[in-house]
């Protein structure tokens, strides 16, 4: 059914909206003025001349429109986004499907309360329309309202949407305290996941990439990047995202060597290339440094995370958090919430710390390794890495405590304490 595949493209879009394109659209003066320098694969321009766009306004459709937003999305292309913005500012369009693609298209650019009235006129019309309600729910859920994201999630009660109600429903219990119930559903999810089209199967992919990241769950995503593609720039982020985590930093160098272009794969290059002590990392964080420079000419608001995690980079820790903040305003994902995090701890700002945990402990958010951080006062990239030193640290005690037990005859039985090594890290992720 075409409407669900626009479903799931739209989730796709919410879901990780933010690490995603969000270029405003730009005018032009020229056709010979320069706007970017794009990687020598990418696709063909579609228009050599403002002449040529101004022929084509009239044979746009909504499937064109769909297709260069989905190109935006999971290529990192920013030319199909403002392709997509210019064609729907043109159009005079207000039918529901046209709707569905300007939410879409505000998203990208972070303007949600502008998706969400888009949203909101189309479920006047039709209430039980399920791309408008998937969407509204995604966006209330990136935005950190899960008990409202949860209503609309349960309204989608049509038997043929089961699967998008319990992916829908198990994105946000893995937010709110219910990790290991989600999991499970994850996984009965991911066992028919080769029976359904590869947007959905992305989408509930990513969702177990998140739950594996903060539950620190080996296992589970050894399975899901076995399975999901690392070629689209959601699949890529989440690979890197764990590798990071783990402290992987050769194979994240690896994995993104070949994607600069891309702002939220370019930051995570940087991060493994400063561990590794790789001189290219200044080369990239000049790169990254000029994007900054556009944006801000531009005067375009939906990159904090981006520069928040600059900044990081480059330790101006008050500028990182006071950017951090203002990300924090719009958006409350994993990523966000570790990258408030961070910048508040190395900041030293007890009053952000605190903001944080009493989220964590209102929302019941799940992430061992970072509550851990925030209740120490330290952090790093490699947040999982710095658990499995403790754990290492506090074996190697114990079995030094065996072994003076030992020395002076005490009858300690030593199988009790038979020392566990680091648990080994996965060569196939």
């Amino acid at each position: 059914m075409h409407w669900i595949k626009t479903l799931v493209k739209l989730l796709f879009l919410v879901f990780v909206g933010s690490q995603a394109v969000y270029a405003a659209p730009f005018t032009p003066t020229d056709d010979q003025q320069i706007l970017a320098t794009l990687p020598e694969n990418s696709p063909p321009p579609r228009y050599l001349s403002s002449a040529d766009f101004a022929s084509d306004k009239q044979e746009s459709n909504l499937d064109q429109t769909s297709q260069l937003l989905e190109r935006a999305y999971l290529q990192g292309d920013p030319r199909a986004l403002g392709q997509a913005r210019a064609q729907l500012d043109q159009s005079t369009d207000n039918s529901i499907d046209a709707l569905m693609l300007q939410a879409r298209a505000f998203q990208s650019d972070h303007k949600f309360a502008e998706a969400t009235e888009r949203l909101k006129q189309i479920l006047d019309q039709e209430p039980a329309h399920p791309d408008a309600l998937l969407t509204l729910s995604s966006l209330l859920l990136v935005q950190g309202q899960f008990t409202e994201a949860m209503r609309y999630c349960k309204k989608l009660d049509d038997p043929d949407l089961r699967v998008y109600e319990l992916a829908c429903a198990a994105q946000i219990q893995t937010m709110t305290g219910e990790l290991d119930t989600a999991k499970k559903t994850l996984s009965a999810l991911a066992a028919v996941a080769p029976g359904l089209d590869a947007s959905t199967a992305r989408w509930v992919y990513l969702i177990q990439a998140d739950a594996a990241l903060r539950s620190h769950d080996t296992a589970l995503a050894t399975q899901v990047f076995g399975t999901m593609d690392d070629q689209t720039v959601p699949a890529l982020m989440a690979r890197a995202d764990w590798l990071l985590s783990i402290g992987e930093y050769k194979k994240v160098r690896e994995l993104l060597k070949t994607h600069t272009e891309k702002d939220a794969l370019l930051l995570r290059l940087i991060t493994a290339q400063m561990a590794l002590n790789d001189p290219k990392a200044k080369q990239n964080l000049a790169l990254m440094k000029e994007r900054i420079n556009v944006w801000q000419i531009r005067q375009e608001d939906a990159h904090m995370r981006e520069q928040a995690t600059y900044a990081l980079l480059t330790n101006k820790v008050d500028s990182a958090l006071q950017l951090a903040k203002e990300n924090w305003q719009q958006q409350r994902e994993t990523a966000d919430i570790v990258l408030y995090a961070t910048a508040a701890i190395k900041a030293d700002s007890q009053k952000d710390i605190e903001l944080i945990r009493e989220f964590m402990a209102d929302t019941q958010f799940e992430y061992p390794a970072l509550e851990r951080a925030l209740r120490e006062g330290k952090i790093s990239d490699c947040l999982q890495c710095q658990a499995a030193s403790e754990r290492q640290s506090s074996l190697q005690a114990a079995n030094a405590s065996v072994h003076n037990d030992h020395v002076h005859g005490n009858q300690v039985s030593t199988k009790a304490y038979t020392w566990i090594p680091v648990e080994p890290k996965d060569e196939n992720l």
